[in-house]
């Protein structure tokens, strides 16, 4: 019986639900090799389950937390074990405030009579600047240094006081999560063949040849890059400057709080994700693109079946379940109507191309 258990912090879009339904379509292909692309890998969890079914996996996303998940998970033959005097050294170093705990910390209000609440509590936040801080100065891989930062970001993700997405907070501490003393530990190991990971556009990359494409397009109004900004900040640590109500990135936001459009993501729009699926199809070196599609998406399910017909063959799966909890809170307009949904269609579209 396939294990499909993943690891990963909590994430808008994750496919834990369908996971069993993709594997079971992928797995029914016929391939010459077990190799996949996971283009927009987010939090790697699809990527772990075809890692522990023996494919070598290439993982690849804009975000640069991504990066840190991957080579902690995918990017290794799962024995990391040399890291434990790291992790150990990581709970036992001197908390220190720096620009964690400055940006994203409880701290006095104006009159000095109580704490703002804000992500964290000031006590776990200098724990992470200075594991972080810590994490910079080794002289390890690339992939070490990544793992450890990962097991930073999942440490916070269990104490912070949020519902899962970075662009708000809870206005109290409404939970006991965030009051408890955070520890950094080690990530469950996942077995299988050491993948790799390409960081940047998906349109622009330069994958590898492999046989199967799993694509999960970010094609909604959905700006993952404000949802998870401290994530990547913390991957990154370049302490930039911040601003706006729940001190964002200032070089992914004007000040007007709109996206800037020179970073306008074509998958934000139906039009630019429609040509952008398209495009991505084509350039993939890979005989099947398998896709997460979901019946809420800005490409319609016509539009859909309609550029799959364009290939070789097309064949669709659906699932229906229960909508994600942030999908449901308040909207106006049509999008209220959206929120009132409690279930969800996922299909998962196969594409087979003509073989070069």
């Amino acid at each position: 019986m396939t294990d499909y258990t993943t690891y990963g912090v909590r994430y808008l879009g994750s496919k834990n639900k369908i996971m069993p339904l993709i594997a079971e379509v992928i797995e029914g292909l016929e391939v010459t090799d077990k190799t996949l692309i996971d283009v927009f890998a987010g939090t790697t969890r699809v990527a772990q389950t075809f890692k522990k079914l023996g494919y070598k996996v290439t993982t690849s996303d804009m975000a640069w937390a991504t990066e840190a998940y991957s080579k902690a998970f995918i990017c290794n033959n799962g024995d990391m074990s040399h890291l434990e005097e790291h992790i150990d050294n990581m709970n036992k170093i001197e908390p220190k405030a720096g620009w964690l705990t400055e940006n994203y910390c409880d701290v006095l209000s104006k009159d000095g009579n109580e704490n703002v609440v804000r992500v964290w509590k000031k006590k776990n936040g200098m724990k992470a600047d200075a594991a972080r801080d810590y994490v910079e100065s080794l002289n390890i891989s690339d992939v070490d240094k990544h793992y450890l930062i990962a097991c930073i970001i999942f440490a916070l993700d269990k104490v912070d006081n949020t519902v899962g997405l970075q662009q708000a907070y809870l206005k109290e501490w409404k939970s006991t999560r965030s009051s408890e003393d955070m520890r950094f530990k080690m990530l469950e190991p996942i077995p299988g063949p050491t993948g790799e990971h390409l960081t940047g556009d998906a349109l622009l990359l330069e994958y590898p040849k492999a046989s199967v494409a799993y694509i999960d397009p970010p094609y909604t109004a959905a700006d993952y890059s404000t949802y998870y900004h401290i994530w990547d900040s913390i991957t990154k640590w370049d302490k930039p400057e911040v601003g706006l109500k729940t001190n964002r990135r200032i070089d992914r936001v004007k000040s007007s709080d709109k996206r800037d459009m020179s970073m306008a993501s074509p998958w934000y729009s139906a039009r630019g994700a429609l040509d952008a699926t398209k495009k991505l199809v084509d350039r993939l070196p890979v005989q099947y693109c398998v896709f997460s599609y979901s019946d809420e998406g800005l490409i319609s399910y016509d539009e859909m079946i309609g550029l799959c017909e364009q290939y070789k063959s097309y064949k669709v799966h659906s699932k229906i379940h229960d909508r994600h909890v942030m999908s449901r809170i308040g909207a106006g307009g049509d999008k209220a109507e959206k929120a009132k949904k409690k279930k969800n269609v996922e299909f998962v579209i196969v594409i087979e191309k003509e073989l070069k």
